[in-house]
């Protein structure tokens, strides 16, 4: 009973023994791994003394401007169908259809047939009321002939003047002729044939300036001012410029669009009416960077904008907009006119951190 009691006790004072031992390893294990972690704290600590090396580069705003793009196509700028204006028969036709004729250029003659001698009877007719109306004065004034036979004799004098002139103009009417210079469309009489008054005798188009028409949606329409230039670009790739002359001031009901006039000088009457095209109006101009879209990045509020490098080499993140896009870069507005972007190694630093510049034409000649 004594022996037990014995071997008890050594067990457990070998026990403790070993528990101390196993206590004191684990106690000199954290102090090694607390001064390894010391020391690349320390390293860490050191690296991130010495500022993050990133390129650079200058960036210079310029001049862009937005373009308004509409589909439209040529038209005249003015037309007429030309109309009889008496009756008559078809007795001389002056121009062909496509012939290009001045102001008051003859296009076709109607036969006088009896207006000749119409005018003259009418004339005669002044010439005896004017005799008349003399004679009716002369006695007046001597007192043998009342104020009413005067008046009368002087409305058939007046009566006989309008007469001749209403024949005149009737004969002024059968040579027929262009109201303003340009080129005979299309003519619809042939010699010999009869016409009325109302009847279409040629459409006479004007050919200089020429028009291109496009509609302008409801949203864009306040952009545009009469006087704006505008370069339209036709179906087989000839550019035209122009100013813009008309903006219609009540939208089309189906398209809820807006009719728009360019007007194209003409002088070589190179247009031609319903070709299609493309107009381009620019309606807004402003300083631009143009910049790969690559340098474009997010903060952390995921506004858009780029990484730059101010005069004390600290990172700035510049809000932008992008204001056009093009196959190789994009233009954007929000930066200063003269910027230090950050081109590469944008990703590695943050705003307000100390950086190293490097130049780009520098990383190029190393």
């Amino acid at each position: 009973m004594r022996k037990s009691h014995i071997l008890a006790f050594v067990f457990a004072v070998v026990a403790a023994v070993w528990v101390a031992s196993g206590q004191l390893g684990t106690d000199g294990e954290p102090e090694e791994t607390d001064a390894a972690e010391a020391t690349v704290g320390g390293a860490s600590v050191a690296d991130a003394d010495e500022p993050v090396g990133v390129r650079v580069g200058q960036r210079v705003a310029r001049a862009r401007s937005r373009d308004l793009v509409l589909r439209g196509r040529t038209e005249a700028s003015r037309w007429v169908d030309i109309k009889a204006e008496t009756k008559g028969r078809v007795a001389e036709v002056v121009a062909r259809e496509g012939a290009r004729v001045g102001r008051g250029d003859t296009i076709v003659r109607l036969a006088m047939e009896d207006r000749a001698e119409k005018l003259a009877e009418a004339e005669a007719r002044v010439r005896q009321r004017q005799i008349e109306f003399d004679a009716a004065r002369s006695l007046r004034r001597k007192g043998f002939r009342s104020e009413t036979r005067l008046a009368e004799a002087a409305a058939d004098l007046d009566a006989a003047i309008a007469h001749v002139a209403r024949i005149s103009v009737d004969i002024d009417r059968t040579e027929i002729g262009a109201p303003f210079a340009g080129v005979i469309e299309t003519r619809d009489v042939e010699l010999g044939d009869f016409v009325e008054p109302g009847d279409v005798i040629a459409r006479v188009v004007d050919e200089d300036p020429y028009l291109v028409v496009g509609q302008v949606s409801e949203l864009d329409v306040g952009l545009l001012e009469e006087g704006d230039t505008g370069v339209a670009r036709l179906a087989d790739g000839e550019t035209v410029e122009g100013r813009v002359r008309y903006i219609g001031s009540i939208a089309e009901t189906a398209t809820r669009t807006f009719r728009v006039e360019l007007e194209i000088p003409n002088r070589a009457r190179a247009l031609r009416g319903g070709v299609t095209a493309e107009i381009r109006i620019p309606v807004e101009s402003v300083q631009a960077h143009f910049l790969s879209p690559a340098l474009l990045t997010l903060d952390d509020e995921g506004v858009l904008g780029v990484r730059t490098v101010n005069g004390d080499a600290v990172v700035e993140f510049k809000p932008v907009s992008v204001f056009a896009a093009e196959p190789d870069g994009v233009w954007v507005t929000g930066l200063p006119p003269t910027a230090t972007v950050i081109t590469v190694g944008q990703e590695f630093v943050r705003h307000g951190q100390t950086v190293r510049p490097i130049p780009e034409q520098v990383e190029r000649a190393s």
